[in-house]
């Protein structure tokens, strides 16, 4: 879900790694008694019991709502005019099998409305990407879909796909719509706010007595987003709170990246909360942190899930919440999207910043063996605003 600014083979290869679960992935459960012991006292996972303060019950209050799994798409305006039909759709396609999740999301949305959908296989070197976008410009696309690539590796063709007025939409991206993207869905602004209810969540649990780290990289913009967010908004809300940005490097993803969190952790045993960037980086860090004695009280936040992630999340060990991705819902969200643009319709109700949003924690994770949407019926919801029947 990741978005490079670096092209090099490794780089690119560890980024296209990280893309959206959705697996980029993706029923309200009672939360009162949660929300409540929230807002009066930190419990014991990520950090030390504390009085009630001011700064707990504000951030609870201000994620209240993003606790409780989400009923609606947020699209209410239905199509109005008929599905447009024959419709060829490219998609970009990574060689993470977290892009292939998302690959069956976005064929689950064209299929609902009779288009056809052409994987083009772009792999995870800037050589692949670049090749699969020339496929793009030599066949003849309606739209292209694409997720998570910087657009510097394609530039030439987005250019020559732009000049046919072939629509190109990108999704889990820091880029924004511009210069011959049409539309996005999941963008800058929706990572900023990321890190704003990551950090409200922090607060809510350990209030004034905060002092977390967020464990980041600059090589993927739309975390830094994230990590730059959560640290601004623990400092505002909470002057006296502690707040630091580890900046690692690309290479220790999959390398050392487990040594260096433990490593900090011991060298500051007051941090009691950590952001760690997404939830490949939580993979196999339970395991390290308790090997290098780092207490379970030491509570852990993440953006999106995987069946891996929310194995950890089930134990209440560590990780505390996860800040889903809405894959299904951000894949129909773009087919949406392309209904309108081919009929001349309207097309704010699609690119409005409404997508779903559900921090999800042990008491209401819905799956420990597969990624899950975040609204259950989804596909119901959008084929009912498209007139189509199953």
């Amino acid at each position: 879900m990741l978005d490079p600014q670096a092209v090099s083979h490794k780089e690119v290869g560890q980024i296209m790694f990280g893309i959206v679960k959705g697996a980029l992935t993706l029923g309200a459960v009672a939360l009162s008694a949660l929300l409540l012991a929230g807002c009066a006292a930190p419990d014991s996972a990520g950090g030390a019991s504390a009085p009630p303060d001011a700064v707990a019950q504000k951030a609870s209050e201000a994620i209240k709502a993003d606790l409780i799994r989400p009923t609606s798409i947020g699209v209410t305006a239905p199509l109005e005019g008929p599905v447009p039909k024959g419709k060829v759709i490219y998609w970009m396609q990574c060689g993470s099998p977290a892009c292939a999740v998302v690959g069956g999301a976005i064929k689950e949305a064209t299929d609902a409305v009779g288009w056809e959908l052409k994987v083009i296989d772009a792999g995870l070197t800037p050589e692949s990407i670049k090749a699969a976008w020339q496929q793009a410009v030599l066949g003849d696309p309606d739209a292209v879909l694409t997720s998570g690539f910087s657009r510097a590796l394609f530039e030439e063709e987005l250019a020559q796909l732009s000049a046919r007025n072939v629509p190109v939409l990108n999704m889990t991206t820091a880029e924004p719509p511009e210069k011959g993207i049409t539309a996005a869905q999941k963008w800058g602004p929706d990572f900023t706010e990321q890190g704003a209810r990551l950090a409200n969540y922090v607060l809510s649990r350990a209030g004034k007595h905060t002092n977390a780290v967020a464990f980041s990289t600059s090589a993927f913009p739309n975390i830094k987003m994230v990590s730059d967010s959560f640290s601004k908004t623990i400092s505002e809300s909470c002057p006296e709170c502690q707040v630091d940005i580890e900046d690692l490097p690309i290479d220790a993803l999959g390398n050392d990246l487990s040594t260096r969190v433990v490593t900090y952790l011991q060298s500051h045993p007051d941090v009691n909360w950590v952001y760690m960037g997404y939830s490949d980086m939580m993979i196999g860090l339970p395991a390290a942190l308790e090997a290098g004695g780092i207490d379970d009280s030491v509570g852990f936040v993440t953006l999106d899930t995987s069946p891996t992630t929310s194995a950890y999340l089930s134990t209440g060990k560590y990780l505390q919440a996860v800040d889903t991705s809405p894959t299904w819902e951000a894949a129909f969200r773009q087919v949406d999207f392309l209904l309108r643009y081919f009929n001349g319709e309207d097309t704010e109700p699609s690119t409005a910043h409404t997508l779903p949003v559900w921090i999800v924690t042990k008491d209401t994770l819905p799956s420990t063996t597969e990624d899950f949407p975040l609204v259950v019926d989804y596909a119901k919801q959008y084929e009912e605003l498209w007139g189509v029947t199953p």
